[in-house]
């Protein structure tokens, strides 16, 4: 028998069952969904590395908010990054149940491109690395998400404005493709500059894998993004960087690449 007692993470849900009920931790499930898309969209998306407080949170412990790291993250290759859903927060059962459905064909997308890490659903926070919720109002941002970390738990935020417009609910798939490039690592595309784009670059502390393509998931234009085959030849070389030979962890260009476990 082990002897091992509560995770941190299980120790701050507790916490949060506590002080706000079982029901701002209730899951559900995804189920299955066709693919679905609108009209082409009149807009570039937009997410946000900002996160909230989920909606089901707020009044709880403020220690299961998280933060990101300046580094290259990425997950050890081969994990499995687990996710659930909670049901608390959106406006109604129908929108957790979508944002859900949702989640899991941008997952199955990622997963069939076989990058070297895969995502799996997960009935209980306690057990995944990741949760999805809402995140309330924040102007036109859809969605946000966050880089490979170490944190016990992690959020992916849809907002409402995702649920708000049919032109992007019906995309919403799509959105979360590009959120769950995030949670594997990759920046923005347009984060150092030299892809064609309306945004400002990032900062220094983006660096390239592979060939610029605006038409990148990762990349902002007026239409939904998804997922290129640039974009799955360069997370597999991001994911197939080793250790060298004197044992020093993986470099692109000057930075050093940080492999994390998913908690």
């Amino acid at each position: 028998m082990s002897s091992a007692g509560p995770s941190t993470k299980e120790v701050l849900l507790d916490a949060v069952e506590e002080t706000l009920g079982s029901s701002a931790l209730e899951t559900i499930q995804p189920t299955e969904v066709e693919k679905t898309s609108g009209p082409k969209v009149r807009s570039a998306p937009v997410c946000i590395t900002q996160n909230p407080l989920p909606r089901n949170l707020e009044g709880g412990p403020s220690e299961i908010v998280v933060g990101l790291r300046g580094q290259v993250p990425r997950w050890v290759p081969g994990s499995v990054v687990r996710w659930a859903a909670w049901r608390a927060g959106f406006d109604s059962q129908e929108d957790a149940d979508y944002a859900a459905s949702q989640l899991a064909i941008a997952a199955e997308a990622w997963n069939s491109a076989d990058v070297g890490v895969t995502f799996e659903w997960v009935p209980l926070a306690k057990d995944a690395t990741f949760v999805l919720c809402h995140g309330g109002a924040k102007g036109g941002v859809l969605a946000s998400a966050f880089f490979p970390n170490d944190n016990d738990l992690n959020y992916m935020f849809t907002y409402s404005a995702a649920f708000e417009d049919d032109e992007w609910k019906n995309n919403l798939w799509k959105v979360l493709t590009h959120e769950l490039g995030h949670v594997l690592g990759l920046r923005h595309e347009f984060a150092i500059g030299d892809v064609p784009s309306r945004m400002a670059a990032e900062g220094s502390s983006a660096v390239r894998i592979g060939e610029p393509d605006e038409h990148s998931v990762m990349n902002y234009r007026d239409e939904a993004p998804e997922i290129q085959q640039s974009d799955i030849d360069s997370t597999k070389l991001f994911y197939s960087l080793r250790k060298d030979s004197n044992g020093k962890p993986p470099m692109i260009g000057m930075t050093r690449v940080v492999s994390y476990t998913p908690l």
